[in-house]
């Protein structure tokens, strides 16, 4: 028998009850303990239903809460570099499809005509840009965890971001990117390059927020 959304509420808090506070993994081990529940109890209805600790859900979920913590442990560590080659597969996805590479191809030749006009105006715009890309989306990304919680996945964007800052600013040297000498279309096109990539993690973050929204909904 499929459970209700206030059932599945019920587990979700619970569990963040129990400590387990970074809502994507929680919403992963609700839907594995809901069904569990649904293939194991046979009459769901009444295996909810009593009062205080003689309920038994309740019965059924302590007994289990050291398996679950100790999983949740056990994702938590491994879920970084999951969530990072999940958003690499999902900026991928995102840079074919035939909006997102119209706007990126357009981006790149005009950055190509204005490079043959002025490199050294068009580099600081594009590097300011990117730095106030960076800031901007870091931004957003605390918004949201202030909103729904604390989100692992959020870690990977993070990472991500850092790591093209890293390759922006301070590959292949760490001399002063505004300063004269270092104009040449090889680190305006780098950085311009990870600007698009900043671009298409933040497009990969809002489809989660969109999806961590509807999940919410489906349990309020």
């Amino acid at each position: 028998m499929e459970l209700t959304k206030e059932q599945i509420k019920r587990i979700d808090l619970f569990l963040e009850g129990i400590g387990i506070e970074y809502i994507d993994i929680r919403f992963e081990m609700v839907d594995h303990i809901a069904t569990e529940i649904e293939s194991t109890v046979e009459n769901v209805n009444a295996f909810f239903e009593g009062k205080g600790f003689q309920v038994p859900f309740i019965k059924y979920m302590l007994s289990r809460k050291k398996e679950y913590f100790e999983s949740y442990k056990k994702q938590k560590r491994r879920a970084l570099w999951f969530n990072i080659k999940k958003t690499l597969v999902a900026v991928f996805k995102e840079s074919t499809k035939p909006v997102n590479l119209i706007i990126i191809l357009l981006f790149l030749f005009a950055i190509n005509l204005l490079e043959k006009f002025s490199i050294k105006y068009t580099s600081e715009v594009i590097f300011i840009s990117f730095f106030l890309s960076f800031f901007y989306f870091t931004i957003k990304f605390n918004q949201f965890r202030k909103k729904f919680g604390d989100v692992k996945i959020i870690h990977a964007y993070t990472s991500i971001l850092m790591f093209n800052y890293i390759i922006s600013f301070h590959f292949p040297g760490i001399t002063p990117i505004f300063s004269e000498g270092n104009y040449s279309p090889f680190l305006l096109y780098k950085c311009a390059i990870t600007l698009i990539v900043n671009f298409l993690v933040f497009k990969c973050f809002l489809n989660e927020k969109t999806n961590i929204q509807k999940r919410l909904k489906k349990l309020a």
